[in-house]
């Protein structure tokens, strides 16, 4: 089972369907990334401001693969 965490980090990708990829600012066991997704993510912010080198924050899952999954994400304020 995958552990939940906090996290804070950077948008470092974001495509046009909604997909996309954080970089933490800390690693989150394995992980340095995460991904999110319009359909897999609660999203706390319409996909028009998510664009790269915008600071984010929520909760995603640990993995063992490459990438963990983004389960909420909202913007951080500057």
């Amino acid at each position: 089972m995958a552990d939940k965490f906090n996290f804070s980090g950077t948008v470092v990708r974001v495509e046009q369907d909604g997909f996309g990829i954080v970089r933490f600012d800390g690693p989150l066991n394995a992980n340095t990334h995460g991904f999110f997704s319009v359909t897999s993510s609660d999203m706390k912010l319409p996909l028009r401001f998510l664009k790269p080198g915008v600071h984010v924050a929520g909760t995603a899952q640990s993995s063992d693969k490459d990438l963990a999954e983004v389960t909420t994400l909202q913007l951080q304020p500057v």
